[in-house]
């Protein structure tokens, strides 16, 4: 997916992008949102797991997490840049 059609499909659900940057090797342990997570991978790599899986994501690639599943997230070597919207049930 591009950045431009990211922002589109945000918009066109009522939301607004934001920047996330995430530093080198970072990892936060298992949490839940109470907002739905929708993310767009623009730099680097970041694997989000939960429900068993690891999800390896790279630039382009984007994913929805949905409100209240835990889940862990981790960067690679060189960090990650995404951009991310909330969506709250």
């Amino acid at each position: 997916m591009t950045e431009t059609e990211f922002r589109a499909e945000i918009a066109a659900r009522g939301g607004e992008p934001y920047p996330v940057e995430l530093a080198a090797d970072y990892f936060k342990d298992s949490h839940t949102h109470d907002f739905t997570a929708r993310g767009l991978v623009l730099d680097g790599e970041f694997t989000l797991s939960f429900a068993g899986a690891a999800h390896h994501l790279v630039a382009g690639a984007d994913f929805e997490l949905t409100a209240g599943i835990a889940h862990t997230e981790r960067t690679g070597a060189a960090g990650a840049r995404l951009l991310a919207a909330r969506f709250t049930p």
